[in-house]
């Protein structure tokens, strides 16, 4: 028989390994978050980054990785070129890659601590050339531009589609959805086809772009990902919809 003392440390382990086990449990059966579900497709560092002012996206400075690192000079060149209101900045992850092509939008407006746009600028370029993961980018930019944790943190409020860097020249379908709608993949289909210029198109990639904090009710700025939702057919671009419906489930949760 066990003597009193060995059956308290007995009970004592026993207890130890139904707590760890439980909190193994927990970690297994915790929901990730959508930023980390994220980096588990975007992989690789960011191949270009562009700077646009109050959403002229047609007149975007592009910076390829490929290309030199502009001086502070070019930076400051760029910044005092003429006057506007909101600059905005834009990483591309797979530029070349139809299904796996992501961008990152996001405003410098009132809501970031990082108000000099020449500053805005030089640190946007720094993170871009120290090719960073997907996380490492996300947390840099929550923590030196928007002061706090805050992307990907919120729900999204619309999506809308368009053209990369023809966004508004062509209009956009927007929105495609909006927070509240029902997930609807025939009403989505529905208003793509109703703009064939959207649909199929030589322009540029159209990108399937999600919305966040539109209304500016989250203290933080408004910005955005873009997901694939295209490919290549000849000289054309053309919305695929099995790509179109894939990310959007992805990205609303949707079953």
């Amino acid at each position: 028989m066990l003597q009193p003392q060995r059956l308290a440390v007995l009970g004592v382990l026993v207890l130890l390994m139904s707590l760890g086990g439980r909190t193994n449990a927990l970690d297994i059966n915790r929901q990730q978050t959508l930023k980390e579900k994220l980096a588990q497709s975007i992989t690789t560092p960011p191949d270009v980054v562009q700077f646009a002012k109050d959403k002229k996206y047609e007149e975007a400075w592009i910076i390829k990785s490929s290309a030199a690192r502009p001086s502070p000079e070019e930076c400051k060149k760029y910044v005092e070129k003429e006057t506007f209101k909101v600059l905005i900045v834009e990483y591309v992850w797979n530029s070349e890659e139809d299904d796996k092509r992501f961008v990152l939008t996001l405003f410098q407006d009132q809501r970031v601590k990082m108000r000099n746009p020449e500053q805005f600028v030089k640190t946007a370029i720094d993170l871009f050339y120290k090719e960073p993961d997907f996380l490492t980018l996300m947390n840099t930019l929550d923590r030196e531009v928007i002061g706090k944790p805050y992307l990907l943190q919120s729900p999204i409020d619309a999506v809308s589609i368009g053209i990369f860097n023809y966004w508004f020249s062509t209009g956009p379908i927007d929105p495609l959805w909006k927070a509240g709608d029902k997930y609807s993949e025939d009403t989505i289909q529905e208003k793509i086809i109703a703009r064939p210029d959207i649909q199929k198109t030589r322009l540029n990639f159209q990108g399937l772009f999600f919305k966040f904090n539109v209304d500016g009710r989250y203290d933080g700025p408004y910005y955005g990902i873009k997901t694939p939702c295209c490919k290549k057919d000849g000289n054309f671009w053309v919305v695929d919809f099995p790509t179109t419906f894939r990310w959007m489930r992805f990205m609303l949760s949707v079953s």
